[in-house]
């Protein structure tokens, strides 16, 4: 097998970026820059709503729901799915073949820079790959190591030991009248997430990014000066996830204010996005450093690079905030650039495609520039386009809480938002518009594809075009069975 005639793949997963804050952001010129010289698509939708869908759907090359793995109901019998991150959680089949394992199939070395909890070695969204750093893990540890230390011993102990301290916390709860009890719950829950902020890097630009780049310059060094065999990197940035650094009162619980405990008045959204807005130029900074690294180290000789996200953000939009909620453009609709790379340097394209293109089916547009049957995506990302929430992602507290809430007026507050934020639904779209479908647990919503803010409903006059969609989306998950190897 000729290495030397198949191009590197760089894959920059440039977690929770929306595509309306990075196509409208002049300050981001790494990102603007690769948009003006690659295939630039405007319209690229996450096959998910949060990070384990998004990335399952992509590595698997498999729609959300026909993963039973990734679209299970995290928000229901809260015994066994608590904090996945920590636990032996999987969100695909054991022995699944996925990108990276077609990769290697093809002659390819590849590894993964994560810093997602969710995107890591046990979780099987790194199958495949013949390196893989757990960045979160080690950032963590090496910066919180007995917080960490002892959390881990905790989640570790199962499912059984997780609800057994939940029963005995519920149990002295009881102690308490249901007005003091309503007082502690929430207070405590405040602390929860201003404690959490101050251990998480909440209020630094950087999550990672900086560790991240340290180790693909140290695998480029170590790993990569006399191998002639094509790589294939897929590295996973942090910085735009939630818990911004804003003033240290802002309290950035998405419950309490999706339960309307708290008011998602303008001032806090524009707070949120504006920190959101000084992460991502951080980030794009860090971008460059790293196609920096990638120059300096050869691995831009000849190598497509792509920037995508796996789902965007809600500011405020809908009356929504963060992610893994319904589908609208502000979670869905996400960046992607796809650049060539020559001798150290891209090569001028400048296209760019408005028509809507699912990332669900990248993975086969990888495997295509692979084998060198095109140089870059543009010519086989078309097709159906849909997607998928199939849950909340946030059921660690749902055992607590299903006990707490009939005695705490706060905690039944957060289950009703949490059981109706965790209803499926599913964004298809078409040529001229788009179709929110809720499987009958709310009326269906139709907006034009032109109207970005998803500002006028038109489903009235046009429900033909609804039935007509529907029909589709019903055929199109039918033909997909469920993932089982």
């Amino acid at each position: 097998m000729d290495y030397k005639r198949r191009p590197n793949v760089i894959m920059f997963m440039l977690d929770t970026l929306r595509a309306s804050d990075t196509y409208q952001n002049s300050s981001l010129e790494n990102l603007n820059r690769m948009a003006k010289e690659g295939v630039n698509y405007t319209n690229a939708v996450a096959p998910g709503t949060w990070t384990a869908t998004s990335h399952a759907s992509m590595f698997a090359g498999k729609p959300v729901s026909s993963i039973p793995e990734a679209s299970k109901d995290m928000f229901k019998n809260g015994t066994n799915k608590i904090d996945p991150w920590f636990v032996k959680t999987k969100f695909l089949p054991d022995q699944v073949s996925t990108l990276a394992s077609k990769l290697c199939a093809m002659g390819y070395t590849t590894s993964l820079f994560s810093n997602n909890p969710f995107l890591n070695s046990m979780t099987n969204l790194s199958t495949g790959f013949n390196s893989t750093y757990d960045l979160w893990k080690e950032t963590n540890t090496s910066k919180r190591g007995k917080l960490v230390e002892s959390a881990s011993a905790l989640l570790q102990g199962g499912s059984a030991t997780r609800i057994r301290m939940m029963d005995i916390s519920y149990s002295i709860s009881r102690i308490f009248p249901r007005e003091v009890l309503d007082r502690i719950y929430l207070d405590l829950r405040i602390r929860l997430d201003r404690g959490v902020a101050e251990r998480d890097s909440t209020y630094n630009m950087d999550r990672g990014a900086k560790s991240t780049n340290h180790m693909i310059k140290r695998h480029i060094e170590d790993t990569e000066q006399f191998d002639i065999m094509p790589k294939f990197y897929f590295m996973n940035y942090i910085e735009a996830h939630e818990n911004y650094p804003v003033r240290k009162e802002v309290i950035q619980d998405k419950w309490l204010y999706m339960s309307g405990i708290l008011e998602l008045d303008k001032s806090i959204t524009k707070e949120l996005h504006e920190a959101y807005l000084k992460r991502i130029r951080y980030l794009d900074r860090m971008v460059g450093k790293a196609l920096g690294l990638m120059k300096k180290g050869g691995i831009l000789d000849d190598a497509l690079v792509v920037f995508l996200s796996d789902h965007g953000q809600f500011f405020g939009e809908h009356g929504l905030l963060y992610h893994s909620l319904t589908p609208y453009n502000a979670v869905s609709n996400v960046p992607l650039i796809s650049v060539r790379f020559k001798n150290g340097k891209p090569l001028k394209e400048g296209k760019t495609i408005a028509e809507p293109v699912s990332l669900g089916r990248i993975d086969a547009a990888i495997q295509k520039v692979a084998d060198n049957s095109y140089q870059n995506l543009n010519g086989n990302m078309f097709g159906d386009v849909y997607s998928e929430h199939t849950g909340i992602s946030e059921g660690w507290d749902e055992y607590l809480l299903s006990k707490l809430r009939k005695r705490s007026k706060s905690a039944d507050m957060i289950y009703r938002a949490k059981r109706q934020s965790n209803r499926r639904s599913v964004a298809i779209y078409g040529d001229k518009f788009k179709l929110i479908h809720f499987y009958g647990k709310r009326m269906d919503e139709l907006y034009a594809i032109e109207d970005s803010n998803e500002e006028r409903n038109v489903i009235g006059a046009h429900q033909s075009e609804q039935k007509k969609m529907l029909k589709r989306y019903i055929k199109y998950v039918s033909n997909h069975t469920p993932l089982l190897t």
